[in-house]
């Protein structure tokens, strides 16, 4: 049964599910030749993906760690995966502003993807402040 979108509240952990849309959305652009002539794949396009694929695996990573108020280093390793995806969003954007000026992609593309990215990042920096809140103190 699904709820109606206006009855939906946030997940705690929709970070995951809007990380491997972004993965999802990256290889589709990277592989779409309008975008990047294959000619590129190797230098630019696989970079772009891996890096897209190493946030939402981070975040998978991240949140197969079970924390419990007793054990700080269960908390640091997975505080440690969720700053790497971090890291890693911020390597993405400024690959997608490579992009878009060298490859001249249509603006109402990159701004859907820099948005993905950013929803990501919002969403990752709430759970690490969630985190931080519950276990870091």
């Amino acid at each position: 049964m699904s709820v109606v979108k206006s009855k939906q509240t946030e997940g705690k952990l929709l970070v995951v599910t809007k990380a491997r849309e972004l993965a999802a959305y990256t290889i589709k652009i990277c592989s779409n030749e309008k975008n990047f002539p294959k000619r590129y794949r190797w230098c630019i396009t696989a970079k772009i993906v891996d890096c897209a694929i190493n946030v939402s695996s981070g975040i998978n990573a991240a949140n197969s760690i079970y924390v419990n108020d007793d054990n700080k280093k269960d908390y640091q390793l997975r505080r440690q995966y969720q700053t790497k995806a971090l890291a890693e969003t911020y390597a993405l954007l400024s690959m997608i502003d490579i992009a878009y000026s060298v490859f001249g992609i249509e603006s109402k593309r990159i701004e859907y993807w820099t948005r993905l990215v950013n929803e990501v990042q919002v969403l990752l920096r709430n759970w690490r402040k969630s985190d931080y809140d519950r276990y870091g103190k």
